[in-house]
């Protein structure tokens, strides 16, 4: 079985051959366009990532800012990988419920109004 990759190429350039040799993985490039409704700032960008879910690791090869007239070129590639350049480790369970609590007090408070008690 073999691991899929990809290489990803900026303007005629390799940034990089994201994979993992793992035997379960996840990979991702995505690119993104926004315009905030908030303060009207916009953004282009290109992130090359995976997760490691045997030890829930986060993993990022590429995080780059796009401008109008790059090409971006992606081809599927089994062999060669890079190393990611950077490695999250999961949060602490406890870090993580401390996170969701917060975030559940928030939520609660900003629904107030629409729930029933």
């Amino acid at each position: 079985m073999s691991n899929y990759g990809f290489e990803v190429g900026l303007n005629g350039k390799t940034l990089t051959r994201a994979g993992l040799n793992d035997t379960y993985f996840v990979l991702t490039c995505i690119l993104d366009s926004f315009r905030r409704k908030i303060d009207e700032s916009e953004e282009l960008y290109l992130s090359v990532g995976g997760l490691k879910p045997e030890t829930e690791q986060y993993v990022d090869w590429v995080k780059r800012n796009l401008k109008l007239g790059d090409v971006v070129s992606i081809q599927v590639i089994n062999d060669d990988f890079d190393q990611p350049v950077s490695v999250k480790e999961k949060e602490p369970r406890e870090v993580e419920l401390k996170r969701k609590i917060e975030y559940f007090h928030q939520l609660k408070e900003e629904l107030k109004g629409y729930l029933d008690e």
